[in-house]
């Protein structure tokens, strides 16, 4: 479990404050949170410091205000990172990429952070890419333009169901992941993590039997690390890798319950992982996408959310 941050009182001079910006960058470098990402990352550790909340995307006008309190804490601190940063935050910001299938090809879906009210919408044309974010208005994103190198002449041969079918992909995979990133930064977690990308990455480089071995890592580290938080055994060894088993804990002891099916296309067998069973595409395709159904699941659910906000921070 990642240490809590702290410090000894808000800041009440832009000596103070600075000083408090580096420790707090430090502590995000330390946890391993990318330049890019770490301005989404500042309420929860001021939250662990001084307790605080509010609306995590303040106007950025609150920058001027005296004082270090609040929705002004935040708002300064937000623009020491564009001020210290600069161009490093402009860089892609993503919860992660998942491999989706259109066409007769399986693509790479960076799924994009989203801030406010932003909308999101599906046109062939991928000229219309969407409207940044500025004071003027919300932000809002082409879908089709989170694909990498996805070509026009494709976007234009789609069908209309195809094209209503990947955005309700997408919105299931941005939930999934984008709850994964507020979640506590345990050994469990950070190696699933690690695990699901690796998984995305043999999807693509058609190593099917990696992919669904990384798939299958990944769902049992997450139900792993939400038992461990919640203070319940589970097996090791061979008994380990069962996630219908797993999961049967998380439902016996706090009433968590996870579709079976999902978890059966997560499997990975003894057999598939030494190949003596073989392994498709598709398997492997399904398998990773089980992974974001499991997450999904966990974040709609009350008592999972009980379970990781004891003793931690809210988002």
């Amino acid at each position: 479990m990642t240490t809590p941050f702290s410090w000894p009182h808000l800041p009440k001079d832009p000596a103070e404050f600075e000083s408090l910006m580096r420790a707090l960058d430090a502590a995000l470098d330390a946890q391993g949170v990318k330049v890019p990402q770490r301005p989404m990352r500042l309420p929860r550790l001021l939250w662990e410091a001084f307790g605080w909340g509010g609306d995590v995307l303040p106007k950025k006008e609150l920058a001027q205000r005296e004082g270090y309190e609040g929705q002004v804490l935040l708002a300064k601190a937000k623009r020491w990172y564009d001020e210290v940063y600069a161009e490093h935050l402009k860089m892609r910001l993503s919860y992660g990429a998942v491999p989706v299938r259109l066409g007769s090809a399986i693509w790479r879906v960076h799924i994009g952070v989203q801030y406010g009210d932003a909308k999101i919408f599906v046109d062939r044309n991928l000229q219309n890419r969407g409207e940044s974010m500025s004071a003027t208005g919300p932000s809002s994103l082409n879908l089709l333009c989170a694909i990498e190198a996805f070509p026009q002449g494709l976007a234009n041969r789609l069908h209309d169901a195809q094209l209503q079918a990947f955005e309700r992909f997408y919105v299931m995979a941005h939930e999934a992941l984008q709850w994964r990133e507020q979640l506590p930064r345990t050994d469990l977690f950070n190696v699933a993590r690690a695990d699901f990308a690796a998984s995305t990455e043999d999807v693509l480089g058609h190593r099917y039997v990696q992919a669904r071995w990384g798939a299958e890592q990944a769902a049992e580290k997450t139900i792993k690390a939400v038992l461990k938080i919640a203070g319940t055994s589970y097996p090791t060894g061979a008994k380990g890798h069962d996630l219908l088993l797993l999961a049967g804990l998380l439902d016996q002891h706090h009433g968590i319950t996870l579709n079976q099916d999902v978890l059966s296309t997560a499997l990975c067998s003894t057999g598939v992982r030494y190949v003596q069973e073989p392994s498709t595409e598709d398997q492997a395709l399904t398998a990773n996408h089980a992974v974001l159904a499991i997450l999904r699941e966990l974040s709609t659910q009350e008592r999972t959310a009980n379970i990781l906000n004891s003793g931690s921070p809210p988002g």
